[in-house]
């Protein structure tokens, strides 16, 4: 993110990329609902999952289908 944010500002263009944050994909209240309805133990458990146990090429695996599923139906580049 730092390196797109600096190009993009050597190249004075604005970068969708640079500022894109999940309350910018889903909206503000739909990102905040989920937040606040999401726990906190939820959240931990899940990371330690992922830092402690899962091997990495699992983890590139899942994010690999994460972003080919994101693709799928996000149109707008």
């Amino acid at each position: 993110m730092g390196i797109f944010s600096t190009v993009s500002g050597f190249m004075e263009s604005k970068n969708f990329w640079v500022d894109l944050t999940l309350s910018k994909i889903i909206g503000n209240d739909t990102s905040e609902t989920v937040i606040t309805l999401i726990g906190s133990d939820f959240i931990q458990k899940n990371l330690d999952f992922l830092i402690y146990d899962l091997p990495f090429f699992c983890f590139l695996f899942g994010l690999g289908v994460v972003f080919l599923i994101i693709s799928l139906f996000v149109k707008d580049h």
